[in-house]
């Protein structure tokens, strides 16, 4: 059986890589305050390094004040600890790479942050001798190989970019002079670090806005790259305008921007990275065979599952974790992953083996949704056989309705891959089971986790009671909504995604709600993808409106000090929140007194399934 395309050699100059697949730099906020590699930092990278990919990239701020999204590569105080880091890494068969990360200059060091249209010369030679001195403490200190990030909207891109470069000087004008600062910075690398020290640079393939740089813009900077010195091309795409597609969600297809990197491969004799929502293994194989890349760069792949490569290779058994979303940047600053708890915690997050007492005890997990399934999987780990029971008929509790609204089909991998763990680790999960008393008496549990999720909340709006009147969930579950114009109360996530599926179906959908704007707390990039499809949709929004009566076919509604009625409805779907179904914990707590509760996810708290998986993962971790 031949060795899929992926997992073969492969060579930058005299660096030998054991397969093709590469993590690259994220901004994770995992370093110390100071920019030093601290305990987590090493951690993480360590996780990363041991799961099977070729190289680890880490980011390496230049220059500037020291903070924690990045490691520090400006002093040679920081060096010891990469030093040390590149041996761990080493140590697990990988390479260590470091992108040299144009952080703002001027940012922290008293001098005001200017617009790249007003850098002098004497600015511009400190920057380049900056990157040069970076790569040399790099070199001096372990690392492999070192990568300009010059993609985005950082100082090297905006010096590529139409949209940013409007200076007139030796600079500016057009795409040979906005490309000779990122020139001048890979030959003075070149010199100071030799030509065998191995240089990647990442551009923005396409800005994907009207103002930027076009795909064959690059693809002629990056021959004079090449030229100048690069050795790889890593094509990555978009600027701060185009962000949703730079950390493309859920709503952009797999394998968006592959076609760029084959536009850049047709135009260079240098290897190629290609990257962005490359989301499988077998995705990554289907790029190589195809010849559009040499390498693929797996970001979130890898921070879902450190083990994804290991484990396609075959040298781990298990299932892979396989990634519907990541980070919410608007509650979390540190990244964070739906699938991953141990995500930002490699330090701290341990499943030590369980105790001889703990295992001769009894453990009842009520409740197959996402909670119920983590805690389950990590006592499974820690050498324990809970025992699974939920009233549904298949386990994923909510998560069995989340991939329903369009583009959330890969919610089912939240479900799918706890569940193949745990048949794989013996773990019964009794289906069409409803825990009660009875239940309880006749199984005689030590320990019972209460992962009971959580349910619909009902406004108290008068009229909310009555026919024709649903619940998002029940909507989602398969429930048919009579009619064709239909309001929605609601405008959080879960009430646009009901809107947006009904709209779909045919029907005249209108939200209302009395927050100002759609989806509030939803991630930058779903939300911009979000709002567009409502939009497109043709639904109508009724923000800063807060129902006071539903009288169908009537909606009335207080809006600026102002009550107004709507006519003309046939139904109304409710999606006003979410409340803890705390009801079995209660009944625990007041008739098994003499059993140990855990109340995890929904149970505890209603709230996302990131935080129901992460306080499962961490209640399980923590018993003893």
């Amino acid at each position: 059986m031949s060795v899929p395309v992926v997992l073969t050699p492969f060579k930058i100059r005299n660096l030998e890589l054991k397969n093709r697949i590469i993590f690259p730099s994220v901004c994770t906020f995992f370093a110390g305050e100071d920019g030093s590699i601290n305990d987590q930092m090493f951690a993480f990278i360590r996780a990363r390094a041991a799961g099977g990919a070729a190289a680890v990239t880490v980011g390496g701020s230049l220059h500037g004040k020291p903070g924690c999204s990045r490691p520090a590569i400006s002093d040679e105080k920081f060096m010891a600890r990469w030093q040390e880091t590149a041996d761990m890494v080493h140590s697990c068969g990988a390479k260590l790479f470091c992108q040299l990360h144009p952080a703002k200059i001027q940012a922290g060091r008293g001098t005001e942050v200017k617009p790249i249209s007003e850098y002098d010369h004497d600015l511009i030679h400190q920057l380049v001798e900056s990157y040069a001195a970076g790569a040399q403490r790099c070199m001096d200190h372990g690392v492999d190989a070192v990568e300009i990030h010059g993609g985005h909207a950082h100082e090297v891109a905006q010096f590529m970019s139409p949209y940013y470069n409007t200076r007139t000087d030796g600079y500016g004008g057009d795409w040979k002079r906005w490309v000779r600062f990122s020139v001048e910075i890979v030959r003075r690398i070149k010199e100071v670090s030799g030509q065998d020290f191995p240089l990647i640079f990442c551009i923005s393939g396409s800005e994907m806005t009207g103002d930027g740089r076009d795909i064959y813009e690059t693809a002629l900077m990056a021959q004079e790259l090449v030229k100048a010195g690069a050795d790889v091309i890593h094509v990555s795409c978009g600027m701060p305008m185009s962000d949703h597609y730079r950390c493309a969600p859920m709503d952009v297809p797999d394998c968006f921007n592959v076609e760029n990197a084959h536009i850049v491969r047709e135009a260079v004799d240098v290897p190629i990275v290609a990257v962005d929502k490359i989301a499988t293994m077998e995705e990554a194989n289907e790029v190589m065979e195809s010849g559009s890349a040499d390498l693929v760069a797996m970001a979130r792949p890898l921070l879902a599952d450190p083990e994804l490569v290991n484990k396609y290779a075959g040298a781990n058994p298990e299932p892979p974790l396989l990634l519907p979303g990541c980070r919410d940047g608007r509650r979390y600053k540190a990244i964070r992953c739906t699938q991953n708890p141990m995500l930002g915690r490699e330090a701290s997050l341990h499943y030590p083996p369980a105790p001889a007492e703990l295992k001769k005890k009894k453990i009842l997990i009520a409740g197959a949704g996402p909670a119920g399934l983590e805690a389950a999987c990590v006592l499974a780990r820690r050498g324990l056989k809970p025992v699974v029971m939920d009233e549904k008929p298949q386990p994923g509790g909510l998560i069995g309705i989340a991939p329903v609204p369009p583009l959330k089909g890969n919610m089912n991998r939240i479900t799918e891959y706890r569940t193949a763990l745990l048949q794989q680790m013996g773990i019964e999960i009794r289906l069409n089971v409803h825990v009660d008393e009875e239940i309880l008496r006749a199984e005689k549990p030590d320990i019972v986790f209460a992962a009971t999720g959580s349910r619909s909340a009902v406004p108290s709006v008068k009229g909310a009671g009555g026919s024709n009147v649903f619940l998002a969930d029940d909507v989602l579950g398969g429930r048919e909504v009579p009619g064709q114009h239909v309001a929605l109360l609601g405008a959080g996530l879960v009430g646009a995604e009901t809107a947006e599926y009904l709209a779909g179906q045919g029907k005249d959908v209108e939200i209302f709600d009395s927050i100002h704007e759609l989806v509030p707390d939803l991630n930058k990039a779903r939300r911009w993808f979000q709002i567009k499809r409502i939009q497109e949709c043709g639904i109508r929004q009724h923000m800063d409106s807060k129902i006071v009566e539903i009288a169908l076919p009537d909606i009335s509604y207080e809006t600026g000090g102002k009550v107004e009625t709507l006519g003309g409805f046939d139904a109304v779907v409710l999606a006003a929140g979410r409340r803890s179904n705390n009801e079995f914990a209660a009944m625990v707590r007041q008739s098994f007194p003499e059993v140990e509760l855990h109340e995890i996810g929904g149970a505890e708290t209603a709230d996302t399934s990131l935080e129901a998986i992460a306080g499962a993962a961490m209640a399980a971790a923590a018993l003893d």
